[in-house]
């Protein structure tokens, strides 16, 4: 049997702090681990709800990964799981998995989402959900898939969720098993006895450089002074 696995992230408000970097590198690294050979696309919803890849699945192996924008306010659920659902693929063949990236945030009326929930996705459909955030709306999230709802750890690595519909990740999935894991920390002194610490692990230095970057960058936006510590750390660094 053939699975599919589409992704519905939620992108609302993802230029609020450091949001953009917070459904960035776990989708991304989320995507890498997937065995290779794995169909899989991608719809972000704000707003609005719009293919980021897709609506024809690609192998995992062979996503050119591109950042997800940052969204508007609303969290349109019901537009991102019609969207969706109208574009499962058919056939006694195919497993069709959905997985919701989502803090929780709903701006459509629940009385909607469920009726478009129940018109789109049938039985056969297979929906989990891992929350984006650590104050995630976990009601939301049940509200999508029941009980299925993963811990974030499965962004990081996604075999608990493959082993839950049956797909094995021995034989095609990117391995990092044998690799050496390798986590680069850093302590920025903000001044008045303020600083703030962060760590990025991988097992590529190349792929965590360009982690520590984009995390970085999303931290202290909106504050010159901090934007300005921020920078000068990144050219001493970088």
């Amino acid at each position: 049997m053939k699975t599919v696995l589409t992704l519905l992230v939620d992108c609302a408000g993802m230029f609020e702090g450091g949001r953009t970097a917070a459904a960035n590198m776990p989708v991304k690294k989320f995507i890498a681990g997937l065995p290779a050979d794995l169909p899989v696309r991608i719809l972000r919803y704000s707003d609005t709800a719009m293919w980021h890849l897709g609506p024809e699945p690609v192998p995992a192996g062979e996503v050119e990964w591109t950042d997800l924008p940052s969204g508007g306010y609303l969290s349109s659920l019901a537009h991102a799981a019609n969207l969706a659902g109208q574009s499962l693929a058919a056939g006694p063949d195919i497993r069709n998995v959905v997985l919701l990236v989502s803090d929780g945030a709903l701006s459509d009326p629940e009385e909607i989402v469920q009726a478009v929930l129940a018109k789109r996705f049938d039985a056969a459909v297979m929906r989990a959900a891992v929350p984006l955030t650590a104050d995630a709306d976990t009601a939301v999230l049940r509200m999508f898939t029941g009980d299925n709802i993963f811990d974030s750890s499965i962004l990081r690595d996604p075999r608990p969720l493959l082993a839950s519909f049956g797909e094995s990740a021995a034989s095609s999935v990117v391995s990092h098993t044998a690799s050496v894991t390798i986590t680069l920390s850093c302590t920025i002194d903000l001044g008045g006895g303020d600083s703030f610490s962060l760590s990025v692990s991988g097992t590529d230095i190349s792929a965590v450089q360009e982690e520590m970057q984009s995390c970085l960058a999303a931290f202290g936006t909106e504050d010159e002074y901090v934007r300005d510590k921020i920078a000068g750390y990144v050219r001493r660094v970088f």
